[in-house]
């Protein structure tokens, strides 16, 4: 097996698509680094003049009406059934921070997720519920608006992507040339062959996938390093970047070897490469039909390995006091822990599937 997986290894370097996934993993890091540029850039010195114009304005305003808009805003509460401060009556008065333009940063600030007036005011931000499951997701530095990182994460999938191309190619060339025939009069143990081809593509992709991760964390970090919105970037902060380029690197040996097993089943790259995509849309269709059956979709469970967890959203109905039926939507958390024993029984499943198949099936 040792011997196999040498040769392997050796012809998947010789490629010359492998060479060209890695220029595609570049190219990855250097759009991923183009899209935030005009984000990363902090407000000119004339916007910061035009918002306080606002606000002064604004503030003009209030000291004129101010009355007025807090004894409308207190009797439509009370028309409702609310108190004033459901409304929000006592907190009409304009805030210099309304109007100012939102200043970008690499990272986010860290939440404590401890405290319960920081949970309240990321719920607020997010627009979201004070669960602590939910909270951890929407306080990770891979959500959040006006930062750079979730770009990273985000173009995980696209080194994902490229890597899973090459795992299908990887197979499906050698069946097309007939070179894949004329290996197995040489080894003919078809298990061992193909074990072996699903091995070199796991390794060879470790080596691509973390370069291509680096590649694009150098790439964001440079554009907001130039601008100087780094924000409180932390040896902390630089430890949850490396642990997210060690999942993306998981990630990238099981899809290339997803890609494999694609490729020995289809054994035509076109057919492996829409086999990939119908399995995430029928996920995004299963998922849309039964809303609880998000927790299953296997793009949530991606970002969930990925980013250290994920959240969806469904409505859940039921008859309120009145006998309305009320379907307010209810926040999921999915951990990473179920996202990372999803990724991995899909690649054990379809390589089992694809070596049952590839032992019986003719080559030639």
């Amino acid at each position: 097996m040792s011997r196999l997986l040498r040769v392997e290894l050796r012809r998947l370097g010789a490629r010359r698509l492998t060479w060209w996934a890695l220029a595609g993993l570049l190219a990855v890091a250097c759009l991923t680094a183009f899209s935030v540029y005009g984000s990363a850039r902090p407000p000119s010195a004339q916007e910061i003049a035009w918002a306080e114009d606002a606000y002064q304005q604004e503030l003009e305003n209030w000291e004129e009406t101010g009355e007025e808009q807090v004894a409308q805003c207190e009797e439509g509460a009370e028309s409702e059934g609310a108190t004033p401060e459901d409304w929000g009556c006592d907190d009409l008065a304009p805030r210099r921070e309304w109007f100012l333009p939102p200043e970008p940063t690499f990272v986010r600030d860290e939440v404590d997720l401890g405290d319960a007036s920081a949970l309240e005011a990321l719920a607020e931000e997010t627009g979201s519920s004070t669960d602590p499951a939910v909270a951890a997701v929407n306080a990770s530095m891979w959500n959040g608006w006006e930062t750079g990182t979730p770009k990273i994460a985000t173009s995980a999938l696209a080194v994902l992507a490229v890597v899973f191309v090459l795992g299908v190619s990887f197979v499906t060339a050698e069946t097309s040339s007939g070179a894949l025939g004329m290996w197995l009069t040489f080894e003919p143990r078809r298990r061992r062959v193909f074990w072996s081809k699903a091995a070199a593509a796991g390794i060879g992709a470790v080596p691509l996938t973390a370069l291509g991760v680096a590649a694009t964390v150098a790439a964001v970090y440079a554009v907001y390093a130039g601008f100087g919105t780094l924000g409180d970037l932390t040896a902390s902060r630089w430890v949850e970047i490396a642990e997210l380029g060690g999942r993306v690197v998981v990630a990238g040996a099981a899809f290339a070897m997803i890609g494999v097993a694609l490729g020995a089943l289809f054994r035509n790259a076109a057919a492996a490469i829409g086999a990939g995509a119908v399995l995430a849309v029928l996920g995004v269709v299963a998922s849309g039909v039964a809303d609880a059956a998000q927790r299953w979709n296997p793009a949530v469970n991606l970002t969930a390995w990925i980013e250290g967890g994920a959240v969806y959203s469904h409505p859940v109905c039921a008859p309120a006091e009145s006998g309305v039926v009320e379907c307010p939507w209810v926040e999921e958390a999915v951990s990473q822990t179920q996202g990372g024993l999803y990724l991995l029984a899909l690649t054990v499943v379809l390589l089992l599937v694809s070596v049952l198949v590839f032992r019986r099936r003719d080559v030639s």
